[in-house]
C-alpha cells in the first residue's frame, strides 16, 4: 500500500478526475467534424461547377466559331449552366466565351460566404467556304 491507500483507490481517483473529459471532448469535436465535411462537399460542388462551366463554355464557343446562331447557343447555354452568367466576346478572328457563376457555402447560416467560379474559352473562327 502506498501514502493515499491501496492501488485501487489511486486508479479510481485517476479515472473519476478524466469523467466530464470526454462529453467535452465529444463536444468539441462533432462540430468540427461537421464542418470539415461540410467543407468537403462545397470544395467538391466548386470544383464540379468549373469542370462543367468549362465544358459548357468550350462547346459554345466552338458553336459560335461554326456558325450557329447566338440566340440558340445562350439558350443551350442557360439550360446546361442555369446559374451562370454568360458573356460572348466576338471578333473577326475569334469568339470568347465567358462564364461566371457564384457558388455559397450549402450553411444557411453562412449564407454570403462563398466562391466566384468563372471559366472561358477561346475558339477561332472556322472558314465557311464550301
Amino acid at each position: 500500500m502506498g501514502p493515499s491507500g491501496s492501488p485501487r483507490r489511486a486508479i479510481r481517483l485517476l479515472f473519476s478526475r478524466d469523467r466530464g473529459s470526454v462529453l467535452l471532448e465529444t463536444a468539441i469535436a462533432i462540430p468540427m467534424l461537421f464542418a470539415i465535411a461540410m467543407s468537403l462537399i462545397w470544395a467538391l460542388g466548386v470544383a464540379t461547377t468549373a469542370l462543367s462551366l468549362g465544358d459548357v463554355a468550350r462547346e459554345s464557343a466552338r458553336a459560335i466559331a461554326r456558325g450557329e446562331s447566338l440566340e440558340v447557343i445562350a439558350h443551350k447555354t442557360n439550360q446546361q449552366a442555369p446559374k451562370a452568367q454568360l458573356n460572348i466576346d466576338q471578333s473577326a478572328d475569334t469568339v470568347v466565351v465567358e462564364l461566371t457563376q457564384y457558388v455559397a457555402l450549402p450553411i444557411p447560416m453562412l449564407d454570403g460566404v462563398g466562391l466566384t467560379v468563372q471559366r472561358s474559352a477561346v475558339a477561332a473562327r472556322e472558314n465557311s467556304t464550301r
